[in-house]
C-alpha cells in the first residue's frame, strides 16, 4: 500500500489542480486552468515516484504552470480570441458635427446647455443673436469643458 504522505501528497495536488481547472469557469482568463494543470503534473510526478519532497513538488509546480501559462494559453489565445473591441473614447472626436437639443438658451452673454445622450453639457455660442431652447445647433469645437456650437443652416 501506498503510505499515508504519499497518498495525501498525492490526494492533495490531484483535488487542487482539479479545484483551480473547475475554477476557470467561475474566473475567466485562462490562467486558473493552466496552474491547474501544473498541479496535475505534480500529481503525475508524485504518483509515478518521480519527486517526494514538498519542496520538489512547489518547484514542479511553479515551473510547469509557468510553462503552460506562457504556451498553452498564448496558443489557445491565438486560436480562440477573446471578445474584446477597441472603441474610440475620444469623446471630442465623437461629437463633432452632430447635431444636438438646446436645453437651455444660448447667447453670445450666456452659456446655455445641450443634450448629448443622456447627458446635458455647457454650450458657448460665438455667433450673433440667441439660440432658444428647443432648436437643434451643431457642435463645432470644445472650449475646456464647453462645448462651442453654431446655428445649423
Amino acid at each position: 500500500m501506498f503510505d499515508f504522505a504519499f497518498e495525501s501528497s498525492l490526494n492533495f495536488w490531484f483535488l487542487f489542480g482539479a479545484f483551480l481547472m473547475i475554477a476557470e469557469f467561475i474566473l475567466p482568463g485562462l490562467v486558473s486552468i493552466f496552474v491547474g494543470l501544473g498541479a496535475l503534473t505534480v500529481a503525475g510526478f508524485i504518483y509515478f515516484q518521480i519527486i517526494e519532497s514538498i519542496s520538489g513538488q512547489l518547484i514542479v509546480w511553479f515551473i510547469s504552470s509557468t510553462v503552460y501559462i506562457f504556451t498553452l494559453r498564448l496558443l489557445v489565445m491565438r486560436y480562440y480570441p477573446s471578445d474584446t473591441e477597441t472603441q474610440n473614447i475620444d469623446e471630442e472626436a465623437q461629437m463633432m458635427n452632430k447635431i444636438v437639443e438646446v436645453i437651455e438658451p444660448i447667447s453670445v452673454s450666456k452659456n446655455g446647455r445641450i443634450r448629448y445622450g443622456e447627458s446635458t453639457w455647457v454650450a458657448i455660442y460665438k455667433g450673433e443673436g440667441e439660440i432658444q431652447a428647443g432648436e437643434k445647433v451643431k457642435v463645432v469645437g470644445r472650449e475646456n469643458i464647453s462645448w462651442i456650437v453654431e446655428k445649423t443652416e
